[in-house]
Protein backbone atom coordinates (compact mmCIF):
# COMPACT_ATOMS: atom_id res chain seq x y z
CA UNK A 1 0.00 0.00 0.00
CA UNK A 2 0.89 3.76 -0.91
CA UNK A 3 0.88 6.53 2.25
CA UNK A 4 0.83 9.95 0.95
CA UNK A 5 1.18 11.50 4.05
CA UNK A 6 3.98 12.73 5.68
CA UNK A 7 4.93 9.36 8.11
CA UNK A 8 7.22 8.81 11.51
CA UNK A 9 5.23 7.76 14.57
CA UNK A 10 1.82 8.93 12.42
CA UNK A 11 -1.07 9.00 14.57
CA UNK A 12 -4.19 7.86 12.16
CA UNK A 13 -7.58 8.75 13.53
CA UNK A 14 -9.47 6.14 11.40
CA UNK A 15 -13.38 6.87 12.05
CA UNK A 16 -14.36 10.60 14.23
CA UNK A 17 -18.40 11.14 15.01
CA UNK A 18 -19.01 14.28 16.98
CA UNK A 19 -20.08 14.43 20.49
CA UNK A 20 -18.77 13.70 23.99
CA UNK A 21 -16.91 10.60 24.27
CA UNK A 22 -17.79 8.15 27.15
CA UNK A 23 -14.91 6.21 28.98
CA UNK A 24 -13.21 3.97 27.23
CA UNK A 25 -9.48 2.55 26.20
CA UNK A 26 -7.05 5.07 24.86
CA UNK A 27 -4.52 3.23 22.46
CA UNK A 28 -0.97 5.19 22.42
CA UNK A 29 2.55 4.43 21.53
CA UNK A 30 5.03 5.02 24.49
CA UNK A 31 7.79 5.94 21.52
CA UNK A 32 8.52 6.81 18.18
CA UNK A 33 10.76 4.95 16.67
CA UNK A 34 12.68 1.21 17.37
CA UNK A 35 16.49 1.15 16.69
CA UNK A 36 18.32 -2.21 15.63
CA UNK A 37 22.32 -1.51 15.81
CA UNK A 38 24.85 -3.85 14.34
CA UNK A 39 24.71 -6.79 16.36
CA UNK A 40 21.61 -6.68 17.91
CA UNK A 41 18.50 -9.01 16.53
CA UNK A 42 15.67 -7.53 18.86
CA UNK A 43 13.97 -4.25 20.12
CA UNK A 44 11.31 -3.46 21.87
CA UNK A 45 7.62 -1.36 21.46
CA UNK A 46 6.20 -0.32 24.38
CA UNK A 47 2.33 0.62 23.94
CA UNK A 48 0.06 1.69 26.28
CA UNK A 49 -3.81 2.88 27.67
CA UNK A 50 -4.42 6.02 28.89
CA UNK A 51 -7.97 4.98 29.06
CA UNK A 52 -9.95 3.49 32.05
CA UNK A 53 -11.56 0.42 29.91
CA UNK A 54 -9.68 -2.66 28.30
CA UNK A 55 -8.68 -1.95 24.89
CA UNK A 56 -6.89 -4.29 21.94
CA UNK A 57 -4.79 -3.92 19.01
CA UNK A 58 -3.00 -5.75 16.29
CA UNK A 59 0.42 -5.50 15.48
CA UNK A 60 1.70 -6.51 12.26
CA UNK A 61 5.14 -5.86 10.30
CA UNK A 62 5.37 -4.17 6.81
CA UNK A 63 8.56 -3.16 4.59
CA UNK A 64 8.92 0.03 4.40
CA UNK A 65 10.32 1.40 0.62
CA UNK A 66 10.24 5.13 -1.27
CA UNK A 67 8.79 5.11 -5.01
CA UNK A 68 10.38 8.81 -5.63
CA UNK A 69 6.67 9.82 -4.62
CA UNK A 70 5.55 8.21 -1.98
CA UNK A 71 6.20 5.70 1.08
CA UNK A 72 5.38 2.04 -0.31
CA UNK A 73 4.27 -0.79 2.42
CA UNK A 74 4.37 -4.07 2.14
CA UNK A 75 4.14 -7.44 4.11
CA UNK A 76 6.56 -8.71 5.38
CA UNK A 77 8.30 -11.78 7.44
CA UNK A 78 11.56 -10.17 8.04
CA UNK A 79 10.93 -9.13 11.37
CA UNK A 80 8.74 -11.26 13.89
CA UNK A 81 6.37 -9.40 16.95
CA UNK A 82 6.01 -10.90 20.05
CA UNK A 83 2.50 -10.84 20.74
CA UNK A 84 0.93 -9.68 17.34
CA UNK A 85 -2.62 -9.43 19.14
CA UNK A 86 -2.56 -7.72 22.76
CA UNK A 87 -5.43 -6.50 25.17
CA UNK A 88 -4.13 -3.85 27.39
CA UNK A 89 -6.08 -3.22 30.79
CA UNK A 90 -7.22 0.59 31.45
CA UNK A 91 -3.91 2.90 32.53
CA UNK A 92 -1.63 -0.50 31.98
CA UNK A 93 1.55 -0.92 29.51
CA UNK A 94 2.33 -3.59 26.95
CA UNK A 95 5.71 -5.18 25.66
CA UNK A 96 5.95 -6.00 22.13
CA UNK A 97 9.12 -7.37 21.07
CA UNK A 98 10.36 -7.24 17.71
CA UNK A 99 12.96 -9.71 16.31
CA UNK A 100 14.91 -9.95 13.30
CA UNK A 101 14.52 -13.49 11.43
CA UNK A 102 18.54 -13.91 10.44
CA UNK A 103 21.60 -13.36 12.54
CA UNK A 104 23.23 -12.15 8.91
CA UNK A 105 24.08 -8.42 9.23
CA UNK A 106 22.23 -6.32 6.25
CA UNK A 107 24.58 -5.30 4.00
CA UNK A 108 22.51 -1.81 3.83
CA UNK A 109 20.34 -0.13 5.97
CA UNK A 110 16.72 -2.08 6.26
CA UNK A 111 13.39 0.62 6.98
CA UNK A 112 9.86 -1.22 7.81
CA UNK A 113 7.11 -0.25 9.41
CA UNK A 114 5.18 -1.69 12.57
CA UNK A 115 1.56 -1.06 11.91
CA UNK A 116 -0.44 -1.09 15.11
CA UNK A 117 -4.33 -1.01 14.70
CA UNK A 118 -6.61 -0.86 17.37
CA UNK A 119 -9.36 -3.73 16.99
CA UNK A 120 -13.33 -2.83 17.78
CA UNK A 121 -14.36 -3.12 20.95
CA UNK A 122 -17.29 -4.95 22.18
CA UNK A 123 -20.01 -3.59 20.63
CA UNK A 124 -22.17 -3.86 23.47
CA UNK A 125 -20.03 -1.94 25.71
CA UNK A 126 -20.46 1.13 23.52
CA UNK A 127 -24.23 1.32 23.18
CA UNK A 128 -24.87 4.88 23.32
CA UNK A 129 -21.31 6.64 22.95
CA UNK A 130 -21.77 9.18 20.91
CA UNK A 131 -17.77 8.57 19.85
CA UNK A 132 -16.44 5.97 18.06
CA UNK A 133 -13.09 6.27 17.22
CA UNK A 134 -10.04 3.83 16.29
CA UNK A 135 -6.28 4.78 16.23
CA UNK A 136 -3.86 3.52 13.88
CA UNK A 137 0.11 4.26 14.50
CA UNK A 138 2.92 3.37 12.23
CA UNK A 139 6.56 3.77 14.07
CA UNK A 140 10.05 3.19 11.93
CA UNK A 141 11.63 0.22 12.55
CA UNK A 142 15.59 1.03 11.68
CA UNK A 143 17.93 -2.05 10.73
CA UNK A 144 21.05 -0.61 10.65
CA UNK A 145 24.33 -1.24 8.71
CA UNK A 146 27.80 -1.43 9.84
CA UNK A 147 29.74 2.17 8.81
CA UNK A 148 26.91 3.24 6.70
CA UNK A 149 27.68 6.45 4.31
CA UNK A 150 26.37 9.87 6.31
CA UNK A 151 23.19 11.11 5.31
CA UNK A 152 24.01 12.74 1.72
CA UNK A 153 20.86 14.76 1.00
CA UNK A 154 20.18 16.99 -2.24
CA UNK A 155 16.88 18.68 -2.85
CA UNK A 156 15.12 20.69 -5.92
CA UNK A 157 11.50 22.59 -5.71
CA UNK A 158 9.33 22.17 -8.61
CA UNK A 159 6.22 24.31 -9.15
CA UNK A 160 4.66 22.97 -6.00
CA UNK A 161 6.65 20.38 -4.29
CA UNK A 162 10.19 19.57 -2.20
CA UNK A 163 11.92 16.68 -3.89
CA UNK A 164 14.95 15.22 -1.98
CA UNK A 165 17.42 12.60 -3.00
CA UNK A 166 19.18 10.27 -0.14
CA UNK A 167 22.15 8.90 -1.33
CA UNK A 168 24.30 8.51 1.95
CA UNK A 169 23.11 4.96 3.97
CA UNK A 170 21.26 6.20 6.61
CA UNK A 171 17.64 7.21 6.75
CA UNK A 172 17.51 11.09 6.52
CA UNK A 173 14.34 12.68 8.81
CA UNK A 174 12.86 16.02 8.05
CA UNK A 175 11.70 17.73 10.56
CA UNK A 176 10.58 21.77 11.43
CA UNK A 177 11.53 22.97 7.74
CA UNK A 178 11.59 26.68 6.12
CA UNK A 179 12.97 28.43 3.10
CA UNK A 180 14.89 30.96 2.55
CA UNK A 181 14.86 33.21 -0.49
CA UNK A 182 17.57 34.77 -2.13
CA UNK A 183 16.77 38.28 -0.56
CA UNK A 184 17.04 36.53 2.70
CA UNK A 185 13.14 36.34 3.22
CA UNK A 186 11.72 33.00 4.51
CA UNK A 187 8.40 30.99 4.79
CA UNK A 188 7.71 28.06 6.97
CA UNK A 189 6.63 24.55 5.35
CA UNK A 190 6.04 22.85 8.26
CA UNK A 191 6.46 22.96 12.15
CA UNK A 192 6.54 19.64 12.94
CA UNK A 193 7.76 16.53 10.94
CA UNK A 194 7.87 16.52 7.02
CA UNK A 195 9.10 13.06 6.67
CA UNK A 196 11.93 10.80 5.94
CA UNK A 197 14.23 10.64 3.01
CA UNK A 198 15.35 6.50 3.17
CA UNK A 199 18.96 5.66 2.44
CA UNK A 200 19.53 5.48 -1.55
CA UNK A 201 15.99 6.91 -2.11
CA UNK A 202 14.09 9.48 -3.30
CA UNK A 203 10.92 11.50 -1.75
CA UNK A 204 8.59 14.18 -3.03
CA UNK A 205 6.89 16.19 -0.51
CA UNK A 206 3.94 18.53 -2.06
CA UNK A 207 3.72 22.06 -1.12
CA UNK A 208 1.12 24.99 -0.76
CA UNK A 209 1.91 26.41 -4.06
CA UNK A 210 0.46 29.93 -2.99
CA UNK A 211 2.79 29.79 -0.20
CA UNK A 212 5.73 28.54 -2.16
CA UNK A 213 5.53 31.02 -5.45
CA UNK A 214 8.24 30.94 -7.94
CA UNK A 215 10.64 28.35 -7.09
CA UNK A 216 13.32 30.53 -8.72
CA UNK A 217 13.67 32.83 -5.83
CA UNK A 218 14.57 30.05 -2.98
CA UNK A 219 17.83 29.31 -2.38
CA UNK A 220 18.34 27.52 0.58
CA UNK A 221 16.53 24.86 3.19
CA UNK A 222 16.21 25.16 7.02
CA UNK A 223 15.25 21.69 8.16
CA UNK A 224 16.38 19.48 11.83
CA UNK A 225 17.54 17.00 9.96
CA UNK A 226 17.96 13.80 11.75
CA UNK A 227 17.43 15.88 14.95
CA UNK A 228 20.06 18.86 14.39
CA UNK A 229 19.29 21.79 12.81
CA UNK A 230 21.38 21.86 9.05
CA UNK A 231 20.66 24.11 6.00
CA UNK A 232 21.16 22.37 2.57
CA UNK A 233 21.72 24.78 -0.44
CA UNK A 234 19.16 23.87 -3.11
CA UNK A 235 19.88 22.33 -6.60
CA UNK A 236 18.27 24.30 -9.50
CA UNK A 237 14.68 22.87 -10.83
CA UNK A 238 15.14 20.20 -13.16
Amino acid sequence: MKLRRPLAAVLLVLALVGGVAHARGQLQARQTSVDLIPGVRGGRLMLGNAGDSPVAAQIRVYRWTQDGNDDVLEPSNALTVSPPVVEIAGGADQLVRIVRNTDAAPAREETYRVVVDELPGDPAANQGSAVTVRMRYLIPVFVRAADPAPVALECRLGAAELTCSNRGGVAAQLGASRLIGQDGHDVQIIEGLLGYVLAGSSRRFPLDAAKLGSAAQWKQLEVRLNGQPAVLELSPAR
